[in-house]
């Protein structure tokens, strides 16, 4: 993975590209690669901010606690024929949570 740049960095680029400076000058002018002036103008234009606010929130909040996994693996021992849509009913009749 390669370096990130600092905030004010990646502002001077935006604000280069704002005073008309083409993406190709503003790379040379910073010494920073192109494509890392693409992904920084492109996350402006996007979100109107210089980072990607969804990078890092991905899936979903975990659902089971510890507990209700001990319960899942002994479910799965007992029940080792069962399909998926079987697993889930007994799961929330046990826990007494749903499972997405």
């Amino acid at each position: 993975m390669g370096h990130s740049f600092s905030e004010d960095l990646k502002w001077r680029m935006v604000y280069l590209y704002l005073d008309s400076y083409n993406k190709q000058k503003i790379s040379k002018l910073l010494y920073t690669s192109y494509s890392g002036v693409c992904r920084i103008l492109r996350n402006f234009k996007k979100w109107n901010c210089i980072e990607n606010p969804f990078r890092g929130l991905s899936g979903h909040k975990k659902l089971f606690r510890s507990t209700d996994i001990k319960v899942l693996k002994g479910l799965v021992n007992e029940k080792v024929d069962w399909f998926l849509n079987e697993l889930v009913e007994e799961m929330k009749m046990r826990t007494g949570s749903g499972i997405h």
